[in-house]
């Protein structure tokens, strides 16, 4: 890495660990378990931790967190090494091979006319499928013929703008690997509409599970032993929001719950009430729970 990328990338994390102290996620989550997950996925923000944090920070409305952690989650991967790219970072990989000025242009024009697109279509339709809608229009685009043919073919024939593309790469010394990978791709996740579909439907999914799980308790004879499996394993994927998100302390206090309900291992409910009254102390439905597993069980917490 050279040393533009490093003083980037060093920018980065250094703005992350500063939204993360400003939350109270210092002592959390490391800059080495955030790198783990965004390798993982496509863009920062299908991961569960992320999405858990940037919920935390609009939780407490912290407008400066916001402006450091979004920029910086959202860019990091551009400076993380990718096998498809040779073990380059995209950054490197861009720095190395610079698109020229056509492709440059094209798809700024692209992006220009799809935003124009978007302000109309995703305010009027409620079911509107961005990354479907920006595939669809990004084809269309690329096999436009210009004006301009800065290029001759063989047969005289016009070229596309893909065409263009990719003659002016192969002009330029692009490997022919690259030739013809052209384009981009937008994720919903990274949309603010997106983020915040995502985050409701997990806490949808949580405040219904706590619905379901309280009618259990209040009347055992609707204890339901395949659905109690099913939101624990539910809990179980989940946990990396909720341990970011805003009330941790109630989630692992759940969690305890299910994992009793499901006849789960008592030193992992303990465990999990442990880690409510390690963010917690005072938080008495905790306490409450682990004494009265100490009084009924003969459990030494």
């Amino acid at each position: 890495m050279d040393l533009e990328n490093k003083v980037e990338l060093e920018k980065i994390k250094r703005n992350i660990r500063e939204a993360l102290e400003r939350i109270g996620l210092g002592g959390e989550v490391s800059l080495d378990e955030i790198e783990k997950e965004i390798l993982k996925v496509d863009t920062a923000f299908q991961s569960l931790l992320i999405l858990g944090i940037l919920r935390r920070i609009m939780y407490l409305e912290d407008e400066k967190a916001m402006e450091l952690f979004v920029p910086a989650i959202t860019v990091w991967k551009n400076y993380l090494p990718r096998k498809d790219l040779g073990g380059l970072s995209p950054a490197e990989h861009r720095a190395k091979y610079p698109p020229g000025p056509y492709e440059t242009r094209f798809i700024a024009e692209l992006l220009n006319e799809y935003q124009k697109r978007l302000e109309i279509k995703s305010s009027s339709d409620e079911s509107f499928d961005i990354e479907a809608d920006f595939e669809k229009f990004q084809e269309e685009y690329l096999n436009r013929i210009p004006l301009e043919q800065p290029f001759a073919k063989s047969d005289d024939s016009f070229m596309t703008i893909k065409e263009i593309i990719m003659e002016e790469r192969r002009r330029n010394g692009l490997p022919e690997k690259y030739i013809d990978k052209i384009g981009i791709k937008i994720f919903a996740e990274n949309t603010a509409e997106g983020a915040d579909w995502k985050m409701a439907e997990i806490e949808d999914r949580y405040i219904n599970s706590l619905m379901e799980l309280e009618k259990m308790r209040q009347n055992p004879r609707l204890r339901n032993k395949k659905r109690v499996r099913a939101i624990r394993k539910q809990f179980e994927k989940d946990e990396p929001y909720h341990r970011c998100g805003p009330a941790p302390h109630q989630f692992y206090l759940n969690y305890a719950a299910v994992v009793f309900l499901d006849d789960g291992p008592m030193d992992l409910v303990i465990s999990f009430l442990d880690r409510s009254l390690s963010l917690k102390p005072d938080y008495k439905p905790a306490l409450q729970m682990k004494q009265n597993l100490q009084k009924y069980y003969g459990i030494e917490c």
